[in-house]
């Protein structure tokens, strides 16, 4: 055969391959695999990470009342008069026992904190803090209620301000190779 023969087969080969290919993908439009999706992304889950600084101290009982011995004399004259009235009953007070204590909780001062890991074990949070202990940080483990039980963060800080803290992180980055994040605990801060 010709050479030129041979290369004008194989073009029409060739287009004739691509018509096969391209042209029912063209005749009945986008293929479902090939359309994009809508990916709808999940509501964030309710976790507020503002967290209490302190648990709520609850009011003092109120004491039994006392009252003083009136010898019957006011300051200005002589006996003042007795009002007839039936005397009131005394309160009762009901003395509570301490509720049971299954575990030290760690209360955290108000301010900002880097927070470089979240465990499902407390052992492994307390196995970071120790680890951040010893070189010299302030590291804490912070409990927290989550939908599949408690979450154990754990906490370096505080700081006062924000950029204070953000400098923390970046020390921590670069000493221990945490990449943590800023978080505030309690109020508001002034920023």
């Amino acid at each position: 055969m010709d050479q030129q023969l041979k290369q004008r087969l194989t073009g029409a080969v060739v287009i004739v391959s691509l018509a096969v290919i391209f042209i029912p993908v063209i005749l009945e439009g986008p293929r479902d695999e090939w359309t994009p999706r809508d990916h709808t992304i999940p509501a964030p889950p309710g976790l507020d990470y503002r967290a209490p600084g302190e648990l709520p101290i609850p009011a003092p009982a109120t004491p039994a009342r006392t009252e003083q011995p009136d010898d019957g004399m006011t300051a200005d004259s002589g006996p003042a008069p007795q009002p007839v009235t039936s005397p009131a009953p005394e309160p009762v007070v009901v003395a509570q026992a301490p509720p049971p204590v299954a575990k030290r909780v760690q209360t955290l001062a108000n301010g900002w904190y880097v927070q470089v890991g979240s465990f499902s074990k407390s052992d492994n949070a307390g196995r970071l803090r120790e680890r951040l202990g010893d070189a010299g940080m302030d590291a804490h483990v912070h409990a927290v209620k989550t939908g599949q039980g408690t979450g154990y963060r754990v906490l370096v800080g505080p700081s006062h301000t924000r950029p204070e803290a953000e400098k923390l992180q970046q020390k921590l980055a670069d000493s221990q190779t945490l990449k943590g994040i800023v978080i505030e605990i309690g109020g508001f801060g002034d920023g």
